[in-house]
């Protein structure tokens, strides 16, 4: 028993040590930010293993998230191994206040510190809310070649013998395309250095990154000395227009106080080890990019953002089916840039064919160091009713950087068989005319009941029943009623687009509720849920998303239905429209009883409204 509880205290041991071996750390570039800013978070993943979860991030309130990449850098010294992941990620505010970010985790390691946020109004200044230790940009500096900077201990390699520098293959880009940053590490035989060396990436917030693996190596000739060298290169795509920052890289090594030796040009940075050394770190200089909007001249109307070139074909598992039976469309799109950004096409207005979810997936490809892929798009469709049935074309447009010009992509057209099937076949597709020209309707004839002139035994049997009494159709109130409540779902679920037209007054005053339930201290928190409220009201009506919708978009989309609603009505929602933005943006120190009276001039505004389009 004795060893059998020494094991379990050893087992345990053990599994706090594994567990404590990788840990979590997250940072703010600031901690005060304006509305109009955005805000990096970087999480570190680091421990005593080559390979680092991926860290899980909790619900961030009041805070749109995205993802901006990762970088990883691993050391091996004396055979130990130690890796370090930093995770970047961009937050955008919603509203105006002080925010709470929970701690962040990851599988079988210890979570990071909460972390507090303080967002102001637009305008205000920000620039001493810089996080201890936060991430923030360094200073711009010259683009191209930067020169290296060295600083350390006692020992430093010789001027010019161990070297630092960082290019890119451009200075100036559009919003998505692609930039190649080209770290190289330079040493000669001065260099003295011993040990292994340990890189650390530079801040590369605003961007999507990369890798562009292997690391390079070779020897080159600067100023008439040669040099070994390891290089790096990430392919980045910057997310925003502007003058954007690419921090300084970093390189720690180890610098012999005396003597030197080895060869220079041996594997890896070194493989060369001394007994006595001093700590040295290279720095690369700051680089500058240029990043412009797309241009406005010739932009499509679907332009989605993607910066490269693309191809897109388009193909059905079958094409002669039968009515009711399911085909399988695949759209696939190949082409070079940041083929993740490519969306999913629009499905075609068929009233021949019910389409159904959509999945995509993606398969990265990188030669010659550049970034691209190819993107999947499968969906299925159930033909309602026989016939030709002809899916339009597929369409993606982008921008060539190359040209500089916009180009578009479209798929050639698939053309179905249509068979008539079983009875019913096209009834159990779902519902919907078939209005297409030469295309005929089955399984729509009608079966009508006939009635034998004498009364069979069963039927005596019943009627007798039911003469004992009310009570006795009891059973057949309830059995119609079943009927009917299911009736009523299947006829809501084969109209998802009418089901939230419907809702949509409810879905609204729910948020209103949440938002003249807040206090007088969440009351900052109240014009992003009474614009929500708003927003996600007239997109339920007009059956878009609401994300994106403009004040423009949402009043001509009322006008165009078929029941809209009235002139003032429509003045009342452009002048609430602006004002939940304002409050959203600007509350201004906002107090609960402010909200809760603005949340109700809201709510009675969506009441006429929803009245109005549904008179």
């Amino acid at each position: 028993m004795r060893i059998f509880a020494l094991t379990l205290a050893l087992c345990a041991a053990a599994a706090r040590t594994a567990a404590a071996a990788v840990t979590v750390t997250a940072e703010l570039d600031h901690t005060r930010m304006a509305a109009d800013e955005q805000l990096v978070l970087s999480v570190t993943v680091s421990g005593d293993q080559a390979s680092m979860p991926e860290p899980q991030l909790p619900a961030i309130d009041s805070f749109s998230v995205y993802d901006s990449g990762h970088s990883t850098s691993i050391s091996i010294v004396n055979g130990r191994v130690t890796s370090s992941s930093v995770f970047t990620y961009v937050l955008t505010p919603r509203a105006v206040g002080r925010f709470h970010i929970p701690a962040i985790t990851a599988a079988g390691a210890q979570p990071s510190q909460p972390l507090e946020i303080e967002v102001v109004k637009a305008g205000e200044k920000t620039a001493a809310a810089a996080a201890p230790g936060g991430n923030s940009a360094p200073g711009a500096g010259a683009p191209g070649m930067g020169a290296p900077t060295q600083r350390g201990g006692d020992a430093p390699a010789p001027s010019g013998a161990a070297m630092l520098v960082a290019k890119l293959d451009k200075t100036r880009a559009v919003v998505n395309e692609q930039v190649t940053l080209s770290v190289r590490f330079l040493y000669n035989e001065n260099a003295r250095l011993v040990g292994n060396q340990q890189y650390e990436p530079p801040n590369l917030t605003g961007f999507i990154v990369e890798e562009l693996p292997p690391v390079r190596t070779g020897t080159t000739i600067l100023n008439g000395r040669q040099y070994a060298y390891s290089e790096i290169k990430i392919a980045l795509f910057p997310v925003q227009a502007g003058k954007l920052t690419i921090g300084p890289a970093t390189v720690h090594a180890q610098a012999a106080r005396g003597g030197g030796g080895g060869d220079p040009f041996a594997s890896g940075f070194f493989d060369s080890f001394f007994a006595s050394a001093a700590p040295v770190t290279f720095h690369s200089e700051p680089l500058t990019l240029q990043v412009d909007p797309p241009p406005a001249a010739g932009k499509p109307a679907d332009f989605s953002g993607l910066v490269g070139r693309l191809t897109a074909t388009a193909s059905a598992d079958h094409t002669s089916v039968k009515a009711g039976d399911a085909v399988t469309l695949t759209i696939e799109t190949t082409g070079v840039g940041n083929m993740k950004s490519v969306p999913e096409p629009p499905k075609p207005d068929l009233p021949s064919l019910r389409f159904f979810e959509t999945e995509t997936s993606f398969n990265s490809e990188k030669s010659g160091d550049r970034v691209g892929g190819r993107k999947t798009f499968r969906t299925v469709a159930v033909p309602r009713v026989s016939g030709d049935v002809v899916v339009p074309p597929f369409e993606f447009s982008y921008y060539d950087p190359e040209r500089r010009a916009y180009g578009r992509a479209t798929t050639a057209p698939i053309e179905l068989r249509v068979a008539p099937g079983p009875a019913g076949a096209s009834a159990a597709a779902g519902p919907g005319p078939a209005s297409a020209p030469g295309v005929t309707a089955f399984g729509a004839d009608v079966r009508y009941l006939k009635t034998e002139s004498s009364r069979a035994p069963l039927s005596s049997a019943l009627a007798a029943f039911a003469d004992l009494g009310p009570w006795h159709a009891l059973p057949f109130v309830v059995l119609v009623g079943a009927a009917l409540g299911d009736w009523r779902r299947r006829a809501a679920e084969a109209d998802p687009s009418g089901r939230r037209f419907r809702d949509a007054r409810r879905r609204a005053e729910d948020k209103l509720e949440q938002a003249a339930g807040l206090d007088d201290a969440a009351a900052a928190r109240s014009p992003a849920f009474v614009a929500e409220a708003l927003a996600g009201f007239v997109a339920d009506k007009l059956g878009v998303a609401a994300a994106g919708l403009t004040l423009k978009s949402a009043v001509d989309g009322l006008r165009a239905l078929r029941r809209p609603p009235a002139e003032p009505t429509l003045a009342r929602l452009s002048a609430a429209w602006e004002e939940a933005n304002l409050r959203r943006f600007a509350p201004g120190g906002v107090d609960g009883t402010d909200a809760r009276r603005f949340a109700a001039e809201i709510a009675a505004l969506i009441r006429d409204l929803d009245q109005e389009i549904s008179r």
